[in-house]
């Protein structure tokens, strides 16, 4: 299920659900919201209130509840800021303190002269299939890693990787986000040796599975969780629209002036469009709305839909508030030329409603482990 912790904040919202999907019945986790959420009211509470929720627990070796709380207490914290890099590293070191029980190695896949950090998690001794998992906009493999349990019993090992602009690639290696994602994808194929693998973007990276997928043939079942079409219309949403008609205009003219002029004062007052920018410009290392937007209208699966021959699962929240729903259509028509479409779509009444179905992961889950059942040749 997913709760509403703040009043009208469908961001905070989203963050605390996400995070705390695995252990939000927790009594522990229960009393700590009674603590935390009335103290959190701009994004320095945010950060110092769920800090210190994370100091407290690490202190008494709740290493599940000090990864979530930190996890928490990063996620708005700017570039800039000198605690960025500490309190992302405790989140992870966390996280690895309380999973003891994967089976996994660790990897630095070679890419342009840096590296990309990567697992190999192994489920099935002499499993015969890999399943890549490519994570999006604001997320780090290690957010995903909970979700092995449901490939249990499936004839697959699994590969979590920070791609550029993700994770660690971003906070350890400066590598910024890309449209062309099959470069880092490719580069995963190549480093162990694959001749084929099936692969799961998720958030965002259901567009980079999908351009993956157009480019990479070595990839042979496609699974978006969820469905993403286009980056620039992700990054309007929110504006009115009257303001993406003027947006899109501008960019059109590359009219760099008058579109930052729009956009600054528009982004101060909205938490969504706020997080959205910043975190836009860390990933890609720009610092106006104009060169921003220049980078994320790449992020798109118009005119490269029809090179993907491969078997295709779309999920989609119909209250997803991110990822305008009616974009949904427009990605099943451009993929015309797809081996097979399926596409599951999730409402208030199924659950699994929100974002990458936030609070009801596992109807996802079941959904596309039935996929891959379903795809075995």
């Amino acid at each position: 299920m997913f709760y509403e912790y703040v009043k009208n904040n469908q961001q905070w919202n989203l963050q605390i659900n996400r995070q705390l999907e695995e252990i939000k019945e927790n009594q522990q986790v229960k009393d700590d919201l009674q603590i935390a959420i009335p103290k959190l009211t701009n994004a320095d509470s945010w950060y110092q209130t769920w800090f210190t929720l994370g100091e407290t627990r690490e202190q008494n070796g709740d290493f599940t509840l000090a990864c979530a709380y930190f996890g928490l207490a990063q996620f708005y914290l700017s570039q800039y800021d000198t605690n960025k890099k500490e309190v992302v590293h405790r989140y992870l070191d966390n996280f690895y303190r309380s999973h003891t029980e994967i089976n996994y190695e660790n990897y630095e896949v070679p890419y342009e002269g840096k590296y990309l950090p990567a697992i190999k998690v192994n489920i099935k001794a002499n499993a015969s299939k890999t399943l890549i998992i490519i994570n999006g906009f604001d997320s780090f493999m290690e957010e995903l890693l909970i979700a092995i349990n449901f490939f249990q019993g499936l004839d697959y090992n699994i590969i979590f990787f920070d791609g550029p602009g993700q994770g660690r690639a971003l906070i350890d290696n400066d590598i910024k986000f890309i449209s062309n994602f099959e470069k880092p994808v490719s580069a995963i194929i190549d480093y162990f040796a694959l001749d084929q693998v099936d692969v799961m973007g998720v958030s965002w990276g259901g567009y980079f599975a999908v351009r993956a997928a157009a480019y990479e043939k070595r990839i042979k079942n496609v699974i978006c969780f969820d469905f993403f079409y286009d980056g620039l219309n992700t990054f309007l949403k929110d504006f009115s629209q009257n303001d993406q008609t003027t947006i899109r205009q501008l960019l059109k003219e590359n009219n760099n002036v008058k579109l930052n002029q729009l956009i600054t004062p528009l982004v101060e007052v909205n938490s969504n469009l706020n997080f959205l920018f910043t975190k836009g410009y860390e990933n890609t290392g720009t610092n106006t709305p104009y060169a921003l937007l220049q980078e994320i209208e790449k992020h798109t699966i118009k005119g490269i839909g029809h090179l993907v021959n491969q078997n295709v699962l779309l999920l989609a929240g119909k209250d997803d508030q991110y990822v305008p729903f009616k974009d949904l259509k427009c990605e099943q028509q451009e993929l015309i030329n797809a081996k097979s479409l399926e596409t599951k779509i999730f409402t208030k009444e199924t659950g699994g409603e929100q974002h990458c179905q936030a609070g009801r992961y596992d109807l996802a889950l079941k959904a596309i482990q039935k996929f891959l059942l379903a795809h075995t040749d």
